[in-house]
């Protein structure tokens, strides 16, 4: 326990001291969520957290309730839900959640966690039947609804009354909306961009910039967002564009199909694409692009296609996918690099079982699935040490002036000059004053200067002068696995299944301490 807690003090401390590979270098790293984990389906199309704090995931096969552990499903299958492809999601202010479907639209309950279909007839004979696009509510509570091949309906919850525009006007497919005031903004699938004043009683306005060009005409406008500054962006199948409707200025910022946004803060605005998700700073107009890399890697995105992105209210995002899942990425209260095998480090390992601080400040890390590496923390350098009496699977480092113990797994032990990089190399002997086993779990110097190294096959002590191990027969050929020395200069020694030895270096007693609470003394001969 407490070399645990030493290591992840050091961690801590390491941390501390990287500032500018921590903070400069900024990796993004995800958590997965996907039908291993209960999703019902792992394409999501929208993302939603209700009052309650749960969040919502609308798939192609059901809609996921997720409680941070697990999944509620609902489809047409355990509920009255009467449709599994799910393409919106809305809260009201009672607490119910408006589902719309690829077929209708439905309102869930909590309460009573049912689904009640919406079939009001409109003012013109019309029920929503179709794909519904957008619900969105205005200033009044009046709930908004745009629905493929039926146009755009407003329902007044008070009065009980729905009322369908734009259906006999042949401008049904509105794929986009939002409310400004008196004025309504369309987004007609594949057609342009269109205003128009509150009452639909005049003809729909193509939106023109400053220079009088329709930039949307044509195109498929899919989410905006209100950023600072009165500018307003906009993800279409051409791209991210930016657009101040008050001048009229605008400006293509990316060029790609995107999708959905959303801000993560206030000058940082995250972008869902077909070709994986972009992170603009609005500040530095910055442009991060996050992909799925072409090795496994725990921590990506899942996938490049992104459908949808929310925001929680703890900051934390979450990126919806057509193939992936979902990717979660927390708020970074304290920033952690991660390093594992990813693109800029591919030949790094996964195991890390040391680290040990070098006399120039750098960092040795042992893994027992790669081998030695050397960490320069002011050149951001990751560096393989490559020699073959050093085997793959590290399992002790011991800083001793200008050498560095390396114990392996299997392989010996090693001495490496970290001046002239020289390795001297210990291997299994069965003479006097040898190593007798192959395997070297500990290494560790003592305010004395001494060298221990425990072994699956016993305990033993550096010989300075004669450059040899003297066994300790009081440990016998038990495997040592690690060992630790106090603040009073007492050692204590770990070992496997046969309980924690303790010497006093003081009085040279030994004590065994077992499970069972008996203890038993050992005088060294």
């Amino acid at each position: 326990m407490n070399r645990t807690i030493i290591k992840l003090f050091f961690c801590l401390c390491i941390v501390t001291a990287l500032p500018s590979y921590a903070y400069n270098t900024v990796h993004y790293y995800f958590r997965t969520v996907d039908i291993r984990n209960g999703l019902s389906q792992n394409s999501v199309n929208r993302i939603f957290q209700d009052k309650k704090g749960f969040m919502w995931f609308g798939t192609k096969d059901g809609l996921s309730r997720y409680d941070g552990l697990s999944f509620r499903i609902y489809n047409n299958e355990n509920s009255n839900l009467g449709r599994n492809f799910i393409t919106v999601l809305y809260e009201d202010s009672k607490g119910n959640i408006w589902v719309g479907t690829d077929g209708g639209l439905y309102i869930y309950n909590p309460i009573l966690d049912s689904f009640t279909e919406f079939n009001l007839v409109s003012d013109k004979g019309t029920v929503i039947r179709d794909f519904v696009t957008m619900i969105r509510c205005d200033e009044h509570s009046n709930i908004w609804i745009s629905v493929e091949n039926q146009g755009l309906f407003c329902y007044n919850s008070d009065e009980n009354k729905l009322r369908n525009y734009l259906h006999d006007a042949g401008l049904a497919n509105v794929h986009r909306f939002w409310l400004n005031g008196n004025t309504c903004w369309l987004a007609l699938y594949g057609d342009n961009l269109y205003y128009i004043k509150a009452g639909f009683e005049s003809p729909l306005q193509p939106f023109k910039d400053a220079n009088g060009n329709e930039i949307f005409k044509g195109d498929i406008i899919n989410c905006e967002v209100v950023g600072p500054h009165n500018y307003t962006y906009i993800a279409s199948s051409n791209g991210l564009t930016e657009v101040n409707f008050v001048t009229g200025k605008s400006r293509r910022i990316l060029d790609a199909f995107a999708r959905t946004l959303e801000f993560k803060s206030d000058d940082e605005l995250w972008v869902g694409t077909e070709k994986g998700l972009y992170i603009y700073n609005l500040t530095t107009n910055k442009i991060t692009h996050l992909t799925v890399p072409d090795q496994d890697d725990s921590y990506a995105l899942s996938d490049n296609a992104i459908y949808s992105i929310y925001r929680d209210r703890e900051n934390g995002m979450w990126v919806g996918s057509y193939f992936g899942g979902v990717n979660y990425y927390p708020y970074q209260w304290t920033y952690f690099e991660k390093f594992y095998p990813r693109e800029e480090i591919k030949f790094f390992g996964r195991r890390v079982r040391e680290i040990c601080e070098g006399n120039d400040g750098t960092l040795w890390i042992g893994t027992e699935d790669k081998g030695l590496f050397n960490f320069n923390p002011e050149t951001e350098e990751m560096v393989p040490f490559e020699h073959p009496d050093i085997y793959k699977n590290v399992h002790a480092l011991c800083l001793d002036g200008d050498d560095l113990w390396v114990g392996t797994f299997s392989r010996g032990l090693n001495k490496v000059n970290l001046r002239t990089r020289q390795v001297k190399h210990y291997s299994r002997d069965k003479g006097e004053n040898s190593l007798t086993a192959s395997d070297a779990f500990t290494v560790c110097k003592t305010t004395a200067e001494d060298i221990w190294i425990g072994t699956t096959s016993g305990l033993f002590k550096y010989n300075r002068s004669l450059d040899n191990f003297a066994h300790i027969p009081q440990l016998g050929s038990l495997f040592v696995y690690d060992i630790l020395e106090d603040f009073e200069g007492n050692l204590w020694f770990a070992t496997f299944s046969n309980g924690v030895f303790s010497y006093n270096t003081q009085t040279q007693q030994w004590k065994s301490y077992l499970s069972n609470e008996k203890r038993f003394d050992l005088t060294l001969l």
